[in-house]
């Protein structure tokens, strides 16, 4: 029961916190535009927190699902200067739009951030040696980190699949770090190959087809067809 009473909790912040990006867009380009603003809400239903500001009611209400800017001349046509509907038409498209622009930007920035810390959020420490392999008898060895190949320096998993792309044949110059400590090894990599036929099956309750031949496959080569 604490563990939903937690999770709820944790929803209505993140929900809460996503109205607020999506409000304040268009507050922020509402003030900027001179257009007078009559309360930012967060939430709907009564009110269990407000403060007036010079022109601005800033409300929290009981149900965090979802917030509104009421601006001056919104909903009614209103003469008042620094109302909505005598702001020019650029104006309050920019108003309008400004709520959805601005969660596409923080979504974007949130993105880039993430990635930035975690690249393709595989790590480049070395999970397991497999059985007699180079990089076993070399002596590399579980918990062990990759960080150079051939004086390239290895950040994320996309640095250390590039690297590998690019084999020509000879050794690699692997350099690990182990418990503060730097080495160095050279290994030869061993070409994996796996069983690829080439084959997409279809299977239902009473029998089992070929449902497509992948070109350029072992398959293809033998004529083996689909039905």
């Amino acid at each position: 029961m604490i563990d939903f009473i937690i999770t709820i909790i944790k929803i209505a912040f993140i929900l809460g916190f996503l109205v607020f990006i999506h409000e304040g867009g268009h507050f922020c380009v509402a003030k900027l535009c001179k257009i007078k603003v009559n309360e930012f809400a967060l939430g709907f239903g009564p009110t269990i927190w407000k403060k007036q500001g010079k022109e601005t009611k800033y409300a929290l209400r009981l149900i965090p699902l979802g917030g509104f800017v009421n601006m001056e001349g919104e909903e009614e046509r209103s003469n008042e200067e620094g109302s909505f509907s005598k702001a020019s038409i650029p104006k309050r498209i920019a108003v309008v739009a400004a709520g959805g622009l601005v969660n596409i930007i923080f979504a974007l920035i949130v993105y880039f951030i993430l990635m930035s810390f975690v690249g393709n959020n595989v790590s480049t420490v070395i999970e397991k040696v497999m059985p007699s392999t180079e990089a076993e008898t070399a002596g590399m060895q579980s918990g062990d980190k990759i960080i150079k190949i051939n004086g390239k320096n290895i950040h994320y998993k996309t640095d250390l699949d590039n690297s590998l792309e690019n084999y020509d044949g000879n050794n690699l110059e692997v350099v690990i770090e182990r418990n503060g400590e730097k080495i160095t090894y050279n290994i030869k990599p061993v070409e994996e190959k796996y069983n690829y036929t080439g084959i997409a099956i279809s299977v239902n309750d009473e029998t089992t087809k070929i449902a497509a031949i992948y070109p350029k496959s072992p398959a293809e080569t033998r004529k083996i067809r689909s039905r």
